[in-house]
């Protein structure tokens, strides 16, 4: 992690300085929401933001947390416009809390990768790469919104398969609080159940008691949070309903346009669509014990339906594909780190075809969804109960002596 932390140090100090290109949004939306106005903007705040602003696509948990780091220290503000450098290392540091969030799901999981030389450089090359793509989030747009629940998602994952159902569904709940996409990974609610394949090799042979009931009793606290922060604005303002139904432009080059989306603006049905098909995708990963890669198809799902195409997307690809890098492949390698991020953020360097980066956008989704989802079993970890692998061996050994 020192490494790490130095790499992340490197990239703070290239991007800082431009950087923080979104955080107006946050300011502007904090403001309005515990203040009522910001600077002219003539419709009124508080709980009818929603309804006056439909264009914030950002969670009041998001806009709950800026107010907190632009009010931190009162009178004074840590750099040049209320206090985005703040926020900017905020930011970061939630960034090398998810790599210590992944590193502990993937050891919890697999406990025999702590010593392996393949799992330290998988983990320290591929950490290098997802940083470049958290530090454009965080540091270059200053999305915290997306910094929250990409956070909140891999914590939310660690919960569940440590089996706790209460803090995966907080977890859960509170990063669809911070942004509303968060919502394709309601499928690893699923995975609090305790069913033992998706366990590590330690606990495999343990009975399976109460998944149902885990599982209802973390959908339950998800929908509960979800619920408290965004009921309060619907029934105080109905016309929040708005927010629901807020477009933007289809972009050229996204693999929705490569699809064959044409539409100048969001499809109506487009939102809707990425957490069916993320769902779904997730479903069929767990049903094939292929449960690690809940978070990369949930994130690809958005990429290949969603109409926009900003640099800061890639990081939510980044989160899942080092988890499944270090955890769901049978051998620890940096590969679909590194190919997500030369599909997503090298090829609109070479090329300025907008056809073209749409079909790299859409072909990445797709070769990372086949491959995880309908790959032979050989390259792909399962965990396997203590002993079962030795029994074998001890018995042929046996035989052999005799």
């Amino acid at each position: 992690m020192v490494l790490l932390s130095g790499w992340m140090a490197i990239w703070f100090a290239i991007l800082a300085r431009h950087g923080g290109i979104s955080w107006v949004f946050f300011v502007k939306g904090s403001s309005l929401i515990f203040t009522g106005t910001y600077n002219g903007h003539n419709r009124p705040g508080f709980l009818h933001l929603y309804a006056n602003y439909p264009g914030f696509q950002i969670g009041p948990l998001a806009f709950g947390l800026a107010q907190v780091i632009r009010n931190l220290v009162p009178g004074q503000h840590l750099g040049p416009y209320q206090d985005v450098v703040l926020a900017q290392l905020i930011m970061s540091a939630m960034g090398l809390l998810t790599l210590v969030v992944i590193k502990r799901i993937a050891l919890l999981a697999r406990p025999e990768l702590a010593g392996r030389r393949d799992f330290r450089l998988t983990f320290l090359a591929g950490g290098a790469v997802f940083i470049v793509a958290w530090m454009e989030l965080a540091v270059a747009y200053g999305h915290l919104d997306d910094s929250l629940a990409l956070l909140l998602a891999a914590v939310a994952v660690l919960a569940a398969i440590r089996g706790h159902p209460v803090l995966t569904g907080l977890a859960i709940g509170l990063a669809a609080d911070a942004k509303p996409w968060a919502l394709i990974f309601l499928p690893v609610l699923l995975l609090t159940g305790g069913l033992s394949r998706w366990r590590s090799p330690d606990q495999a042979a343990l009975p399976i008691r109460g998944s149902l009931r885990a599982c209802l009793v973390s959908a339950a606290c998800a929908a509960a949070v979800i619920a408290a922060a965004w009921l309060p604005f619907f029934i105080a303002e109905p016309r929040t309903v708005r927010a629901l139904h807020y477009t933007i432009v289809n972009m050229p080059a996204s693999a929705l346009h490569a699809l064959g989306v044409n539409n100048l603006q969001t499809p109506h049905w487009d939102r809707q669509a990425q957490i069916i098909v993320a769902c779904a995708l997730a479903l069929i990963a767990i049903s094939r014990r292929r449960w690690p890669a809940v978070l990369l198809l949930g994130a690809g799902a958005r990429i290949a339906l969603d109409p926009g195409v900003h640099g800061y997307y890639t990081a939510g690809i980044m989160v899942g594909a080092l988890l499944w890098d270090l955890l769901g492949s049978r051998r620890p390698a940096p590969i679909w780190t590194a190919i997500s991020f030369c599909a997503l953020n090298l090829v609109p360097l070479v090329t300025a075809s907008n056809p073209l980066r749409g079909d790299f956008r859409l072909l990445l989704v797709t070769a990372f969804s086949l491959v995880i989802l309908a790959g032979p079993a050989a390259w792909v970890w399962r965990p396997v109960a203590a002993g079962s692998e030795a029994t074998p061996r001890r018995a042929l050994a046996a035989d052999t002596s005799s």
